[in-house]
Protein backbone atom coordinates (compact mmCIF):
# COMPACT_ATOMS: atom_id res chain seq x y z
CA UNK A 1 0.00 0.00 0.00
CA UNK A 2 1.25 3.25 -1.01
CA UNK A 3 1.00 6.57 1.04
CA UNK A 4 -0.97 7.99 -1.39
CA UNK A 5 -3.60 4.95 -0.51
CA UNK A 6 -3.26 5.57 3.23
CA UNK A 7 -3.63 9.50 2.69
CA UNK A 8 -7.39 8.78 1.01
CA UNK A 9 -8.40 6.38 3.25
CA UNK A 10 -7.55 9.17 6.54
CA UNK A 11 -9.36 11.99 4.22
CA UNK A 12 -12.25 9.85 4.06
CA UNK A 13 -12.50 9.05 7.51
CA UNK A 14 -12.33 12.92 8.27
CA UNK A 15 -15.05 13.56 5.26
CA UNK A 16 -17.20 10.82 7.09
CA UNK A 17 -16.53 11.88 10.32
CA UNK A 18 -16.92 16.15 9.38
CA UNK A 19 -20.49 14.63 7.98
CA UNK A 20 -21.76 13.52 11.18
CA UNK A 21 -20.10 16.34 13.03
CA UNK A 22 -22.47 18.69 11.12
CA UNK A 23 -25.50 16.41 11.23
CA UNK A 24 -25.50 16.30 15.15
CA UNK A 25 -24.28 20.69 15.40
CA UNK A 26 -27.12 21.28 13.23
CA UNK A 27 -29.47 19.90 15.63
CA UNK A 28 -27.66 19.49 19.20
CA UNK A 29 -24.79 22.75 18.48
CA UNK A 30 -26.15 25.62 19.77
CA UNK A 31 -26.48 24.27 23.00
CA UNK A 32 -23.72 20.92 23.10
CA UNK A 33 -21.86 21.37 20.46
CA UNK A 34 -20.02 17.50 19.59
CA UNK A 35 -16.18 18.30 18.93
CA UNK A 36 -15.29 15.15 17.74
CA UNK A 37 -15.77 11.65 16.85
CA UNK A 38 -14.00 9.89 19.96
CA UNK A 39 -15.32 8.27 21.98
CA UNK A 40 -14.07 10.33 25.22
CA UNK A 41 -15.80 12.91 22.50
CA UNK A 42 -18.82 11.45 22.56
CA UNK A 43 -19.18 10.59 25.80
CA UNK A 44 -18.61 14.59 27.10
CA UNK A 45 -21.44 15.47 24.38
CA UNK A 46 -23.84 13.37 25.64
CA UNK A 47 -23.16 14.60 29.31
CA UNK A 48 -23.47 18.35 28.02
CA UNK A 49 -26.66 17.89 25.87
CA UNK A 50 -28.48 16.06 29.06
CA UNK A 51 -27.45 18.43 31.02
CA UNK A 52 -28.92 21.44 28.71
CA UNK A 53 -32.46 19.92 28.70
CA UNK A 54 -32.31 17.57 25.86
CA UNK A 55 -34.09 14.98 25.49
CA UNK A 56 -33.28 11.24 26.56
CA UNK A 57 -32.90 10.41 22.81
CA UNK A 58 -28.77 11.61 23.16
CA UNK A 59 -28.61 8.36 24.60
CA UNK A 60 -29.86 6.38 21.30
CA UNK A 61 -27.78 9.46 19.30
CA UNK A 62 -24.42 8.60 21.44
CA UNK A 63 -24.68 5.13 21.08
CA UNK A 64 -24.74 5.44 17.18
CA UNK A 65 -22.62 7.93 17.09
CA UNK A 66 -19.59 5.19 18.82
CA UNK A 67 -20.89 2.94 16.71
CA UNK A 68 -19.93 5.71 13.72
CA UNK A 69 -16.76 6.05 14.91
CA UNK A 70 -15.97 2.55 15.20
CA UNK A 71 -16.48 2.03 11.61
CA UNK A 72 -14.60 5.44 10.99
CA UNK A 73 -11.76 3.93 12.06
CA UNK A 74 -11.90 0.79 10.16
CA UNK A 75 -12.32 2.56 7.17
CA UNK A 76 -8.52 3.89 8.05
CA UNK A 77 -8.14 0.48 8.53
CA UNK A 78 -5.14 -0.69 6.04
CA UNK A 79 -6.76 -3.56 5.51
CA UNK A 80 -9.14 -3.48 2.60
CA UNK A 81 -11.43 -6.34 2.98
CA UNK A 82 -12.83 -5.12 6.71
CA UNK A 83 -16.67 -6.96 7.36
CA UNK A 84 -18.53 -6.46 10.43
CA UNK A 85 -20.11 -9.65 12.27
CA UNK A 86 -23.13 -9.87 9.85
CA UNK A 87 -20.61 -9.92 6.84
CA UNK A 88 -21.89 -6.70 5.52
CA UNK A 89 -19.45 -4.51 4.06
CA UNK A 90 -19.01 -1.26 5.94
CA UNK A 91 -20.17 1.05 3.63
CA UNK A 92 -23.60 -0.71 3.43
CA UNK A 93 -23.95 -0.49 6.91
CA UNK A 94 -22.81 3.48 7.36
CA UNK A 95 -25.98 4.04 4.87
CA UNK A 96 -27.90 2.00 7.79
CA UNK A 97 -26.14 3.71 10.41
CA UNK A 98 -26.98 7.40 8.89
CA UNK A 99 -30.71 6.30 8.49
CA UNK A 100 -30.88 5.37 11.80
CA UNK A 101 -29.01 8.74 12.96
CA UNK A 102 -31.63 10.64 11.01
CA UNK A 103 -34.33 8.92 12.64
CA UNK A 104 -33.09 9.45 16.09
CA UNK A 105 -32.28 13.23 15.77
CA UNK A 106 -35.86 13.91 14.06
CA UNK A 107 -37.03 12.21 17.21
CA UNK A 108 -34.62 14.43 19.67
CA UNK A 109 -36.63 17.40 21.21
Amino acid sequence: MDGSTRRTRFENRVELEREFLTCVNQRFGTHAPLAGMTGDAIDAWRVRAREAGCADEVDVVRDLLIEISKRAELIADHSRDVFDREGRAIAGALDDLRVMLAKAMSTAR
